[in-house]
């Protein structure tokens, strides 16, 4: 199979999936992506909504000579036409948050509903098999944490699993949602994502070189110069994002941007800002400092950033798009009676040039192809567990030792990486003796996509 039919087959296996989950994939795939990658807005059009209900004729007057239906027979006539008109959709799903309980949520004709009361029903965005996914991968992991987020490119939420001892545990809907949602982690090396991005906007392209030695497991004073005998290793940028290279990273940031311009790019991929939704999101965290080798180590992922799972999944999905910020939402449609309002995705904002964006996703790439994400997503004779799709990605990954050892395993990512349908973002807080990485468990959830 060509590249091209490749892609065909991507678009038509997930348009058909997704055309399921309601009225967000009303263009079809190929339509949102166009939508994603076409302009700073991002639009999808619901079916059988309009902008605004239509306004009924005017009365036709009561001596009419032409006018043979008496004027109350009419007048229920256009009530009932009226109230027959769909209702125009909702912008997001903000509004509902005081309503939307997921503990009671439960499946019907293959969708997840909740009650709200007064009538009124959430048809959720949630994929059941991408969910049951996704609490299969938390259930393997066994981890002490766990969670694990999936998201289309709209910001539809397709899976969203939190496990708490997933040794003993099982997970479900409603289950340890503070897990998917709050901040417990830091962000590692997933933040070399807005690192990149800082670094491409200021110049810096992926192939640009620079020698270091160390860098493996911190970033010294001696990282951010050049020192002719002791840097016997030379990489590129992309090297730094897909080998999570530390010194690569933190010499390209103290020769090529400033405290200030990091600042701007976390505030871009959303840090500092909770989500406007009907969950209650935590807001991602980050602390640029001034002092040279502490801006260098936090360019690198050491330390002052933090990230929640749904953060993380934003985080990917700012790349994913082609540069553009959009709103997650969780709710499809509110049913009241006969009466079916649609959620249609927020506008969305462009916080990133598309050039910018495509060559941060060519780096991201290069982390399921080469780099620290191999082997999760290659098997033992370096086959690709998802054959007819490309992953872009990035891992991370940070010990902590007190109040008791837990390491972070981190993987945000999408996929397909050249024509971006979904976001997911794995967060994983193992013991020494652990089970699956957090790319891992990623690549078992994308399988179930594509």
């Amino acid at each position: 199979m060509n590249a091209a039919a490749r892609r065909l087959h991507r678009r038509h296996r997930l348009a058909r999936r997704l055309r399921r989950f309601g009225a967000g994939v009303a263009l079809g795939v190929v339509g949102l992506i166009a939508a994603v990658h076409g302009g700073p807005t991002l639009s999808v059009q619901i079916p059988g909504a309009t902008a605004a209900p239509h306004e009924p004729a005017p009365d036709a007057r009561a001596d009419d000579p032409g006018d043979d239906e008496p004027r109350a027979a009419k007048t229920e006539t256009q009530d009932k036409a009226k109230a027959a008109e769909p209702a125009p959709p909702l912008r997001g799903d903000a509004s509902l948050r005081a309503v939307l309980d997921l503990s009671d949520a439960s499946l019907e004709d293959g969708r997840y509903v909740v009650p709200a009361g007064k009538g009124r029903r959430l048809v959720l965005t949630l994929d059941p098999e991408v969910q049951a996914a996704a609490e299969k991968a938390l259930s393997r992991a066994k981890a002490p944490r766990g969670a694990i987020v999936v998201m289309a490119v709209d910001g539809r939420i397709l899976a969203l699993a939190g496990l708490r001892d997933g040794d003993r545990e099982t997970p479900r809907l409603g289950r340890d949602l503070d897990l998917p949602l709050s901040v417990w982690a830091p962000a590692a090396s997933v933040f070399k994502i807005i690192t990149a991005a800082a670094l491409v906007t200021a110049g810096v392209g992926p192939d640009r070189k620079v020698c270091y030695h160390g860098g493996l497991r911190s970033v010294e004073t001696s990282n951010l110069v050049d020192d002719k005998a002791r840097d016997n290793q030379c990489g590129t940028l992309t090297d730094g994002v897909s080998r999570s290279q530390n010194a690569i990273i933190a010499k390209l940031s103290h020769r090529h941007i400033n405290p200030r311009a990091l600042r701007a790019m976390a505030a871009a991929f959303g840090f500092g800002e909770a989500p406007e939704m009907a969950l209650d999101v935590e807001p991602s965290r980050a602390s640029i400092p001034d002092e040279k080798l502490d801006f260098a180590r936090v360019a690198a992922g050491f330390w002052n950033t933090e990230l929640s799972p749904l953060g993380g999944a934003l985080v990917a999905n700012t790349v994913a798009s082609g540069g553009l910020r959009v709103t997650p939402y969780i709710v499809d449609s509110v049913i009241t009676g006969d009466r079916t309002v649609s959620v249609a995705p927020a506008p969305s904002q462009r916080v990133l040039k598309k050039h910018v964006a495509a060559k941060v996703a060519r780096m991201m790439t290069a982390t399921t192809e080469s780099g620290t994400a191999f082997k999760g997503f290659h098997d033992r004779r370096r086959r690709p567990y998802l054959a007819k799709v490309d992953v872009a990605g990035k891992t991370g990954t940070l010990v902590r030792s007190t109040p008791s050892y837990l390491e972070y395993s981190w993987f945000v990512g999408f996929a397909p990486s050249d024509e971006p349908q979904v976001s997911i973002s794995v967060l994983l807080g193992n013991p020494p003796r652990w089970h699956l990485k957090a790319h891992t468990a990623a690549r078992m959830v994308l399988q179930s996509v594509f």
